[in-house]
């Protein structure tokens, strides 16, 4: 069933922030005020923090984790440079553009921890940010294993795209033994100038990728190159 994620604004750089409650988390001394976050994709995410002690504040740390299949899971973490004071605002921007993008729909969950003077130490609980691409009104389609997200191209556009998808799928374990071992999502950009638009330093030739930890594809799909972007698909799949 096809379902309008609802309309957003389109504009050039979107920033989401996601606001904790006032009162984030406390315990001793150490008082975590608000915790927020804002999306600049596809480039950066900026984190905030705002927390205070009876005593010096020291040390405040950021911890993250991309959502992802791995052998083991890796935690990240960021030193936060602050000047020590019984009241602090911390920021940390993950920018992109020096370690490598996400792909639309990437999940990743970060937590705080904080020190003060006296040793004391908080962390706040493990919240949950979803990297996705605000510049345009998606709709999605889910089937099986694959969500389906477009939007440009009416509904028998989507439908032959997913169509595509699934046969593949049936084609790909038939002739070659492979099967999806997670579900997947496949966003599809309406050209590859929107697509490329998504990525971090993108090569002019890119007209699809597979993100194969995440389980995510990208294609570039014009509404008139339908039969390219079964091809397209058949192709990203093989490497999911």
């Amino acid at each position: 069933m096809i379902k309008r994620a609802g309309l957003l604004l389109l504009v050039v750089v979107l920033l989401l922030t996601v606001a904790a409650p006032v009162l984030v988390y406390a315990r001793g001394e150490i008082t975590i005020r608000a915790s927020s976050t804002e999306v600049e994709f596809p480039g950066k995410i900026v984190f905030k923090l705002s927390a205070q002690s009876e005593v010096n504040i020291t040390e405040v740390r950021l911890h993250y984790v991309v959502e992802q299949r791995h052998i083991a899971e890796v935690t990240s973490e960021a030193y936060v440079e602050i000047m020590p004071a019984m009241a602090v605002d911390a920021e940390w921007t993950w920018d992109m553009r020096k370690t490598g993008g996400l792909p639309p729909g990437a999940v990743l969950s970060y937590w705080w921890s904080v020190k003060d003077a006296r040793g004391s130490m908080v962390a706040t609980p493990p919240a949950k940010l979803q990297f996705e691409d605000k510049r345009y009104s998606w709709r999605s389609w889910e089937q099986g294993p694959v969500t389906l997200y477009w939007y440009q191209g009416g509904e028998p556009f989507a439908r032959e795209l997913m169509a595509s998808a699934q046969q593949a799928l049936v084609r790909l374990e038939r002739e070659t033994g492979a099967r999806l071992e997670q579900p997947v999502r496949l966003y599809i950009y309406a050209s590859t100038r929107d697509l490329q638009g998504a990525m971090v330093f993108p090569q002019e030739w890119t007209g699809g990728a597979a993100y194969t930890a995440q389980g995510i594809m990208v294609i570039g799909i014009p509404p008139a190159l339908l039969d390219w972007g079964k091809r397209a698909i058949t192709h990203e799949l093989t490497h999911l």
